[in-house]
């Protein structure tokens, strides 16, 4: 429930404004059309999307997809009052819980859809999640800002949709993480709060393609799969099912192979 309620506090806000005002049933509120997530999997980002990081220089997003590494990606604005500092509190708190460090096996890029934030405040933002992180030397992380342009082609291509609300001076939009793959594919949404580890973990360890994570990941994602109505990785009866018929064929063998070196030894004396 608490949860529930922190995901509705920019939505709350929006309303706040016209409290007397009466809605058709089902009606989406004006402030909130146009507003939401469009689910691309399977989409490529463009990876020359061009944005400004927290010291000032000019990069790409493809700069994060090298050497096999997968990206968590999000879209916030550095200056929300509310949902956005929760939500990348959220992710900080799954990234500590995580034993894939960021910077080694994954990178974590935060991008401001908000054009008029500049690098200061994004590096302000930086230094307190590296700082609470207390892992590594901040390397992995990015904060960028960048160009109305960019961001909205970038916010496009993952279906992302967001709008100014003039009543309270804020942004309305959703807070989703993005798993990208080494080649700028869309792997996973991972939504609402809090942020699974496990589910974290296994949507990397997929994304990388197994570059990243060891055998136990590799069997987690064969007897798991993601359930997008869930937002985490549950059972796969199938493969649960082809693991138990594997096993059965494997006793029967050995049972077999007893019975006959026995009977064999009988026949020899």
């Amino acid at each position: 429930m608490a949860a529930a309620l922190i995901l509705l506090l920019p939505f709350l806000s929006v309303l706040s404004f016209d409290t007397e005002r009466e809605l058709p049933a089902h009606a989406v509120p004006p402030e909130l059309e146009g507003v939401g997530l469009e689910e691309k999997l399977g989409n490529y980002i463009d990876t020359n999307l061009s944005f400004v990081d927290e010291q000032g220089k000019q990069v790409r997003i493809g700069d994060y997809l090298k050497e096999g590494k997968p990206l968590l990606l999000t879209l916030v604005y550095y200056r929300c009052p509310t949902l956005c500092s929760l939500y990348l509190n959220e992710i900080s708190t799954a990234l500590k819980e995580l034993n894939l460090e960021v910077g080694k096996e994954f990178n974590y890029v935060a991008v401001s859809f908000d054009p008029k934030e500049k690098p200061d405040l994004a590096k302000a933002k930086k230094e307190v999640y590296v700082k609470d992180y207390g892992r590594g030397d901040g390397s992995g992380w990015s904060f960028l800002t960048g160009n109305d342009p960019e961001i909205k082609a970038l916010s496009s291509s993952l279906g992302f949709t967001y709008k100014w609300n003039p009543y309270n001076d804020q942004w309305v939009h959703v807070s989703v993480a993005y798993v990208i793959t080494p080649d700028g594919q869309i792997s996973r949404y991972l939504k609402g709060m809090p942020m699974d580890e496990r589910t974290l973990r296994l949507s990397l360890v997929e994304a990388g393609n197994g570059k990243i994570g060891d055998l136990t990941d590799s069997v987690a994602l064969f007897c798991f799969q993601f359930d997008p109505s869930k937002n985490r990785y549950t059972l796969y009866a199938f493969n649960i099912m082809r693991i138990g018929g594997f096993l059965t064929v494997l006793v029967l063998a050995a049972f077999l192979f007893r019975f006959w070196k026995k009977q064999n030894s009988s026949s020899t004396v």
